[in-house]
């Protein structure tokens, strides 16, 4: 996707938080699920969004910034593809880890994701939109050149502080909570706090009441 760098409108956006209800998929970074990936070949099939919502797509302009964010924010093609991916898919740090160099599909443009225990929609294969195939593109090169076909596509499960680092820096944030919710001092990014919101609201409810989180 061609990024402009006319006139000062891309400095004066980056000085700012993307963190509108599009950017929410990140939240997920650090949610702890525990899928593994699978050690037998694999052919998931598309994704169907049975247990949440999908993540909101980025208008045009919106995946224009992420993509010029993300080129400025580091020159590591895992960490930047595991961002966008984070972004099309809501998975978690962990379900990302699943990915492997023969999960993308560069002629359908699809990403699978391994859950084999079913903890969100199990093993899926998930649209990549053009504006993120660029960073799976040179997460796969980089990782086929580096250290073969086994190795994590995207980010490898330890590697949740850099991610969130590399976010950071390139301003892409979760919606924060208003003032009164905070947990943390002014200028800190809380990534979970939604999550902890509907985990409040789970529990407060009568048990008879609880819709099933499976």
């Amino acid at each position: 996707m061609p990024v402009s760098h006319a006139g000062g409108h891309h400095g004066a956006d980056s000085s700012r938080h993307i963190d509108r209800d599009s950017i929410r998929a990140l939240e997920r970074l650090i949610s702890y699920d525990s899928p593994r990936p699978c050690t037998d070949p694999c052919t998931p099939p598309p994704i169907a969004w049975r247990h949440r919502p999908p993540p909101v797509p980025l208008t045009a302009h919106t995946a224009q910034q992420v993509a010029h964010r993300l080129h400025a924010a580091t020159a590591h093609p895992r960490l930047a593809a595991a961002i966008a991916a984070a972004l099309f898919t809501g998975a978690s740090l962990q379900q990302l880890a699943t990915a492997r160099p023969r999960d993308y599909d560069t002629a359908a443009a699809t990403l699978a994701l391994h859950d084999r225990a079913r903890y969100t929609d199990g093993c899926a294969a998930h649209p990549v939109p053009p504006w993120a195939g660029v960073f799976l593109r040179a997460a796969a090169c980089f990782t086929r050149l580096v250290s073969g076909e086994d190795q994590e596509l995207l980010a490898a499960a330890g590697d949740r502080a850099h991610l969130l680092r590399v976010a950071e820096r390139a301003r892409l944030r979760p919606p924060q909570p208003p003032a009164a919710r905070r947990q943390g001092p002014v200028g800190r990014v809380e990534w979970d706090w939604r999550e902890r919101q509907e985990a409040e609201q789970y529990e407060a409810m009568p048990a008879s009441r609880r819709p099933s989180r499976r």
